[in-house]
């Protein structure tokens, strides 16, 4: 009799064991230790950032790769390229940035929206035209795909910039 309540307490206590630790086993949390900046949220351990942000923890603003000074050439409707060395600024949000010296006068300046490699050129007035267009960055090169309609004549110009950063 005492044999058969060893075993029983034996059984007893490997099944609540077993239970114990399957039990816990599958219900690790994945983004316990995970820890996302910027408002990014943890999903089956990978952080989901907010707006604006990237990076495997959200810590880098989208915008960093865009900021700096670019050497290069603005050309529209296949005309004589022009050198242009215009310079990418932060906003305030994380997403946006503001682009200068892409157009003859100096003081005129651009606006755009950033998503991951992506940057698209808000429709804005600058002096007698309205400019819109979109591009991308890879590595340090950048392309702008510019749209420039004259608003005095109504003559629409198609425009490419192509630059490379400076890497101080």
């Amino acid at each position: 009799m005492k044999q058969i309540k060893v075993i029983f307490a034996t059984a007893v206590i490997f099944l609540l064991s077993s239970t114990a630790i399957v039990f816990n086993a599958c219900n690790q949390d994945p983004c316990k230790d995970i820890i996302c900046k910027n408002n990014g949220v943890c999903r089956d351990g990978v952080c989901k950032c907010a707006l604006g942000f990237e990076g495997p923890f959200c810590a880098t603003k989208m915008y960093e790769k865009f900021i700096g000074t670019f050497d290069g050439y603005y050309r529209c409707n296949g005309l004589v390229p022009k050198l242009r060395t215009l310079v990418v600024a932060p906003e305030p949000q994380p997403n946006r940035v503001a682009i200068y010296h892409i157009f003859e006068n100096t003081d005129d300046v651009m606006y755009a929206t950033i998503n991951v490699e992506k940057i698209t050129l808000d429709a804005q007035t600058v002096g007698n035209y309205v400019y819109s267009g979109n591009g991308y960055i890879n590595g340090l090169d950048i392309t702008l795909f510019v749209q420039q309609l004259n608003l005095t004549d109504s003559v629409f110009n198609t425009c490419t910039y192509n630059g490379n950063k400076f890497i101080d």
